[in-house]
């Protein structure tokens, strides 16, 4: 006669039997426990069917651990494909990388594919060098053009201003921008370009240069000769003299010439008597 291993009662089981039960206290499916009867088996472990029961939950617990392994790698594997990964454009790759691996070039040695690459990428680099070469060269001539423009504009347009205004004679006002052009020289800072005179005093505009100029020896012989009251030697000095000028205190004014000037030129008048360190009243 088999004996249940769990019972609710002993009431079915010979009376003999009942010592071979213990009362124990098990939790049912609704989650209450209640008090039944259970065979007291000694070493159940070695029982055939706990055996094989034991053998199967073994077997069930190792593959939901790899399962829980695979499962872990899987995730970690798939937060590295982005969210636009396409399976179909995958295996298309797949299928290109078969198709290379069939080139008799795939085999070779990873120094033979560096070289190569090497290759390609300074053949690239000697293009990109040749075409920033030649843009930079079409730039910088550009910028000696523009310079060259303002350069000729500042320097022979400032002289033939400042010239006439000092009253040299239109007949060698070539022959005077000749001579003092390499006096002058362009400052660029930034956007403003300005032509100045290297002097031993520091440098001067252009005007106040020539008017200095004009004054000296070499610059008289330049300047138009009067032919008014002053022609046949009653004054000595000609329109390229500074009437302004006191030659520090050893010369008067020579107020003729200075009301002749601002009545017939006023312009020459005012840098004639701004070169002289008077302020203009008119």
């Amino acid at each position: 006669m088999a004996l249940k291993a769990l019972l609710e009662t002993l009431d079915d089981v010979a009376e003999v039997f009942h010592s071979e039960y213990k009362q124990v206290k098990v939790k049912g499916p609704d989650g209450q426990e209640k008090e039944m009867f259970a065979l007291d088996i000694v070493e159940p472990q070695a029982h055939p069917d706990v055996l094989a029961l034991k053998t199967a939950f073994d077997r069930v617990k190792n593959d939901k651990q790899r399962l829980n392994t695979e499962l872990t790698e899987a995730r970690r594997r798939l937060e590295k494909i982005p969210e636009d990964f396409d399976p179909d454009e995958y295996q298309r790759l797949l299928d290109e990388e078969v198709e290379r691996q069939k080139d008799p070039n795939y085999k070779k040695t990873d120094d033979e594919k560096l070289q190569a690459a090497r290759n390609m990428y300074e053949q690239r680099i000697k293009t990109l060098e040749t075409k920033a070469a030649n843009d930079l060269k079409s730039k910088d001539e550009i910028l000696a053009k523009k310079d060259k423009f303002i350069n000729a504009l500042l320097v022979d347009d400032g002289l033939t201003q400042a010239l006439v205004a000092a009253g040299v004679d239109k007949a060698y006002l070539k022959a005077a921008k000749a001579m003092l052009r390499d006096n002058v020289k362009v400052k660029n800072e930034g956007d403003k370009y300005e032509a100045v005179v290297e002097t031993d005093l520091g440098e001067q505009d252009i005007p106040k240069f020539v008017m200095k100029w004009v004054q000296s020896d070499e610059g008289k012989a330049f300047v138009t000769k009067p032919s008014g009251g002053g022609a046949n030697g009653n004054d000595s000095r000609t329109l390229g003299d500074n009437p302004w000028d006191t030659k520090g205190g050893k010369v008067k004014p020579n107020l003729t010439k200075q009301q002749e000037l601002i009545r017939t030129n006023p312009e020459k008048a005012r840098q004639l008597a701004q070169a002289a360190g008077v302020t203009p009243a008119w």
